[in-house]
């Protein structure tokens, strides 16, 4: 790596939304639908008794394992749709490194924690905003001290 390349280190844990809503893996996945309309969000972290993230499930999780398998969304669980290799990052994570790992596994949302523990959900979109305001105060930095001839 280049040694005059900065690194941007706003630490992560700063930037996270920590209002992240979950789900059991036993619950419905009638359930887990409702609270995805409620919240109006994409995805649930599934976490098990000790919230440690063991899994994720998204809308479209419902739609191609659960609806169109014709799943009972009563009876059905969430663990049987679920992505259970879950890819997830921890607070002290250098924001580039995961946009690099949201990359490499083409996922949009990730879990963050702590030890171990979830602690918050970092998205594509929130490391967009942090990164174009990084871009806009520099450009604004270096507009002011150029001089035009």
């Amino acid at each position: 790596m280049n040694k005059n390349l900065i690194r941007y280190s706003k630490p992560l844990k700063d930037m996270l939304n920590r209002d992240v809503i979950t789900i059991v893996p036993t619950a419905a996945i009638s359930e887990a639908a409702y609270l995805m309309m409620r919240e109006d969000i994409g995805s649930l972290i599934v976490v098990d008794d000790q919230m440690f993230p063991i899994g994720i499930v998204t809308d479209r999780d419902l739609v191609v394992s659960a609806i169109a398998e014709g799943k009972d969304p009563e009876e059905a669980i969430v663990e049987e749709v679920m992505t259970k290799d879950v890819v997830y990052v921890e607070e002290d994570t250098n924001i580039l490194d995961i946009l690099s790992t949201m990359s490499e596994y083409s996922i949009r949302r990730m879990p963050v924690t702590k030890d171990g523990r979830l602690t918050g959900i970092v998205s594509v979109d929130d490391l967009i905003v942090v990164i174009a305001t990084e871009l806009i105060d520099l450009a604004m930095a270096v507009s002011s001290k150029s001089k035009v001839l």
